[in-house]
């Protein structure tokens, strides 16, 4: 088996998605996951969820990338000011706009309080910063998220001061308003090294005050299909790190999907683990659901569990994707293509190498045959014909081919020797006639002005459309 990789919780699948690391990141909640994380976590290219599809057509997918990021620079708590009435789920940050867009849709995670009436919240801190202070609001009851969301809504529940990094998260424990039903827990953290301040809504279903005996460790988010044969682990460990008990589940063909896989994987935890349930927690049990997003993490609250998920494919090796790009798709008379693999790539980023061959079309040699580029030298043909070359890339264990062809017409077959800029560097003054972009048939001037025909600029020499390309051509 190859060890693929091993995360900590609430990142437990999100790696699968190679990100744009972001200059100015800061962090965001992620347990219960923030109204910007979630929709992270569904995927900003594939997302299907409704509110984070609207969110998608407001402000692209940038916000999905940047979660991180939703700030004012100028805050100095003053957040009420920065902040205005409907713009509170942005930080009336514009680039974040589709997060304040009132609708019932957003997806909502069911939380419960501690046996002591607490809850751990968890910010991942992707920029540690001094504080000033975390201040926690919830929503009123009765109000609904399909009405803007205004400070006169909200309610001060929990203050904390300074609280140190801790393995790239922020844990914040507060007591937990007595309630029920769907909420909005409003968070701003706002520094002390800085007058810049964070905003972050979170949407709850908020329990009835009592402790259920789970605690939510986070989302189980599947943002990559996993091949079968993939081994998923769930290990759980004490306060001390000491393992307390590992679940494995293999996937199986046609069950790997990224709905899928977190279904199966949860029904083998919920049917082995004496300690550990996944799924959506509904009226005190835990359910799997065939979803890439609404499954969670939920751990006995009496053990004080941590757990961490952990994925091993099978060992397999994939073929090169090869790309193969030519400088010219024709050629009247002699000339030249240069081409290249360049674009190519190994699935296992094994590095590549690469063999040319030309398997149609005679007077053709290539300048090398191996290499990532190679150039098409072609001599005048005695008619038309099609030149195919064919490039090979391989790992050392698995290859692949692909291959482009070139029209190769006899010279003035069109009543012009190339179609320009193929050919440049063979050019020869009073003589050779080229197809300009523009439509138009040019010859090169006699010498010594057509040795400016032969110079590869073609914003400068371009035949009609170069900005001194009355230098060296003449219109016909």
């Amino acid at each position: 088996m190859k060890f693929l990789y091993s995360l900590p919780p609430l990142a437990a699948c999100a790696a699968a998605l190679l990100l744009p690391a972001a200059v100015h990141a800061h962090g965001t909640m992620t347990t219960p996951p923030s109204r910007i994380y979630t929709c992270f976590l569904s995927g900003p290219e594939t997302t299907t969820d409704p509110a984070c599809v609207a969110l998608k057509n407001a402000n692209g997918t940038s916000p999905f990338y940047d979660w991180m990021s939703i700030n004012q620079a100028n805050a100095n708590s003053n957040h009420q000011a920065v902040v205005p009435d409907g713009k509170l789920c942005s930080g009336n940050n514009a680039m974040f706009s589709g997060l304040d867009l009132p609708r019932s849709d957003w997806q909502a995670t069911s939380i419960s309080p501690a046996a002591d009436g607490t809850y751990e919240f968890v910010f991942r801190g992707k920029a540690p910063h001094a504080t000033k202070d975390w201040i926690f609001y919830i929503s009123r009851e009765g109000w609904s998220p399909t009405q803007p969301l205004r400070w006169s809504d909200l309610t001060e529940f929990c203050r904390l001061g300074n609280v140190p990094l801790n393995n790239g998260n922020y844990y914040l424990r507060c007591p937990l308003p007595q309630g029920s039903g769907r909420r909005v827990i409003y968070n701003v953290w706002q520094r002390s090294d800085s007058t810049e301040a964070f905003y972050t809504c979170i949407d709850v279903n908020l329990g009835n005050g009592t402790n259920p005996g789970w605690t939510d460790e986070g989302v189980l988010a599947a943002q990559a299909a996993l091949p079968a044969g993939t081994e998923i682990r769930l290990r759980l460990f004490n306060a001390a790190g000491n393992d307390v008990e590992t679940v494995s589940h293999t996937v199986a063909a046609n069950q790997g999907g990224t709905g899928q896989w977190p279904f199966y994987f949860a029904q083998t935890v919920n049917a082995q683990s004496a300690f550990a349930r996944i799924g959506v927690l509904a009226n005190g049990a835990i359910t799997p659901q065939q979803s890439a997003t609404a499954n969670h993490v939920y751990t006995r609250s009496s053990d004080n569990l941590s757990h961490q998920v952990e994925f091993r494919t099978p060992d397999t090796n994939l073929p090169p994707v090869v790309v193969l790009n030519a400088s010219a798709s024709s050629v009247s008379g002699a000339g030249s293509v240069n081409l290249s693999a360049a674009g190519s790539s190994d699935p296992e980023g094994a590095v590549l190498t690469y063999q040319w061959a030309v398997t149609s079309g005679s007077g053709a040699s290539l300048s090398a045959a191996t290499g990532v580029q190679t150039t098409l030298n072609l001599t005048a043909p005695a008619q038309a014909q099609t030149v195919v070359v064919r490039v090979t890339a391989s790992d050392g264990v698995n290859s692949a081919s692909k291959t482009v062809s070139i029209t190769h017409q006899p010279a003035g077959g069109g009543g012009y020797d190339y179609v320009y800029p193929a050919g440049i560097g063979s050019y020869v003054p009073g003589q050779t006639v080229v197809l300009g972009s523009d439509g138009n048939r040019y010859r090169c001037k006699p010498f010594p002005e057509g040795g400016w025909c032969n110079v590869n600029s073609a914003a400068h020499y371009g035949p009609g459309t170069g900005v001194v390309w009355q230098d060296a051509w003449t219109r016909l």
